[in-house]
């Protein structure tokens, strides 16, 4: 991993950004006024999202998509157990580690808050043929009102855990914005399929960016901590023959 990684405070600061990005396009209304253009767009009426089901969108983009995240997830950790082996992976073995944990705790973190959440999906409203009413943000976690789980968006979050390659290159180096290609382009493929299927709103898609790459922040602040402790070690370990 780089020793010159993107600071901690301007990821809180991008991680924040995306978040009142997702706060403006859900209290403004613009999920809405969006995702009413899409219904009309693909000639709904009444019923559901006309797209919700096409071949596109539903078979190939999401549980291909699928299938494509479960391979570039055991791809990395198969890396990561080479790193023991090959000497040219070495260099790479606590990268290789940081990506799998982000990839995999990340996206379980969406898992588990859409399992705790109240807003719906596009779907999901009378609107757009559903049998449910807006849910405004202030009321996420109601007791009163029965979990939804579309909020925020598990299908793009495949996606956008990958962002979390950046964080092993030195921050603004051109490696670093290279390795943001994957992830972005992944989670704003997932996500817009998502949307035009009715599955999720635009805002529910930004907080998804925020929420990974705010993980991604943490988990890094852990890792060079262990390095640096690490290090600590070994120094110690090196002096005390000496001292003794």
């Amino acid at each position: 991993m780089s020793d010159t990684p993107i600071p901690f405070q301007t990821s809180m600061r991008i991680s924040l950004a995306f978040l009142s990005l997702a706060l403006f396009s859900h209290l403004s209304g613009l999920d809405l006024i969006l995702e009413r253009w899409v219904y009309a767009f693909e000639g709904g009426a009444g019923s559901a999202f006309p797209w919700h089901d096409s071949y596109l969108l539903y078979d190939l983009l999401h549980e291909g998509g699928r299938w494509l995240v479960k391979r570039l997830f055991f791809l990395v950790v198969i890396l990561f157990l080479a790193s023991f082996m090959l000497k040219r992976l070495r260099p790479w073995r606590m990268g290789l580690l940081y990506v799998v944990v982000c990839t995999l705790l990340s996206t379980a973190l969406i898992s588990y808050l859409k399992h705790h959440t109240t807003l719906p999906c596009p779907q999901n409203l009378t609107e757009f043929g559903g049998r449910q009413h807006w849910v405004n943000i202030w009321q996420l976690f109601s007791p009163r009102l029965p979990v939804a789980r579309c909020y925020p968006a598990g299908h793009s979050s495949g996606g956008y855990a990958w962002l979390s390659l950046a964080f092993i290159f030195p921050y603004r180096s051109r490696a670093f914005y290279l390795a943001l290609l994957p992830g972005a382009l992944l989670g704003l493929t997932f996500g817009l399929a998502q949307q035009l299927r009715g599955a999720h709103f635009l805002s529910h898609d930004l907080t998804t960016i925020a929420i990974c790459w705010a993980f991604a922040a943490f988990t890094l602040c852990l890792f060079q901590r262990a390095k640096r402790l690490y290090r600590v070690w070994q120094t110690a370990e090196r002096s005390y023959p000496q001292s003794g």
